[in-house]
């Protein structure tokens, strides 16, 4: 693992961090979808699995452990016109601390040119007990381009009773269409402000998003999601969908297992997928 020694003066100590990164270019050549250009700086890398009709497969794997306070990851992702990326990590995403105070970053960028299709769902985010995390993702669309995108984020370890015991945890999520900002979204979860009571968490400890970004997104994929998949009794946890103000509609669950969000969530790909995009559902997970 390549850890590189930042000194750190307000402290007069040193300490050891990460910077890992990996960018990439997707372009549409003939019928195939490649990975034209790419990047790492290690412990991040990416692994792609090819498709000679479907969009490309690619597995974002990091050799380290997780992320620990102060550690710094950068992922950015181009898709030219007309190409389709399938991106997605193997394993949860470990949010892990150090002795310092200083938080993690992870930085994700995203730019879809014209008719672009990408596809985002990675494993579930865990932040175990005294880490500090903060995201930043930002997705920039093109006409006739579309997205789907999730995130899942546990309270904590749950099987050590590490329930709500990291110290602070910030995700933002905004989307430009034609480089105008058109959705902003901050999630700041900090346990000290009773995460567990009214108006927050209640019952629940999981909580999972999935945007869908889309030119094509009318009323009538919304009531289906609301009205069908998060109106059945057996899908175990709670959620609501709503339009959002320029081309798309987001959904937000709560619940108390990663395996029920994830069902939910497949659930609302599936059909976006089918409806949106044309393109028939598949299972990446057995």
């Amino acid at each position: 693992m390549a850890r590189k020694r930042i000194s750190r003066t307000e402290t007069d100590k040193d300490y050891m961090r990460t910077v890992s990164e990996w960018k990439g270019t997707i372009s549409r050549i003939g019928q195939r979808n490649i990975l034209t250009d790419s990047y790492h700086r290690n412990p991040l890398e990416g692994h792609e699995f090819p498709d000679e009709k479907g969009p490309l497969m690619i597995y974002l794997m990091s050799s380290s452990p997780g992320l620990f306070n102060g550690d710094e990851e950068f992922i950015s992702c181009r898709l030219t016109e007309g190409a389709q990326l399938f991106l997605t990590t193997p394993s949860p995403s470990e949010l892990r601390p150090s002795p310092y105070d200083e938080e993690s970053r992870q930085t994700q960028t995203f730019f879809l040119e014209p008719g672009s299709i990408l596809e985002y769902l990675p494993e579930l985010v865990i932040p175990f007990k005294d880490s500090n995390f903060r995201g930043t993702n930002s997705v920039y669309m093109s006409k006739g381009s579309q997205a789907i995108i999730s995130e899942i984020v546990t309270a904590g370890r749950i099987g050590r009773d590490e329930i709500f015991q990291y110290k602070k945890f910030s995700s933002t999520f905004e989307v430009y269409w034609e480089n105008k900002l058109q959705v902003w979204d901050c999630m700041n979860l900090d346990p000290a402000s009773n995460l567990r009571g009214a108006g927050n968490f209640g019952e629940y400890t999981h909580v999972g998003t999935l945007w869908i970004l889309s030119e094509q997104v009318t009323d009538e994929h919304l009531n289906y999601i609301q009205n069908t998949i998060l109106a059945d009794e057996g899908i175990n946890c709670y959620g609501s969908a709503s339009l959002l103000q320029t081309n798309g509609l987001v959904i937000r669950l709560l619940g108390n297992s990663a395996q029920d969000l994830q069902n939910v969530i497949k659930k609302c790909w599936d059909h976006c997928r089918g409806e949106l995009f044309q393109i028939r559902p598949f299972d990446i997970r057995i």
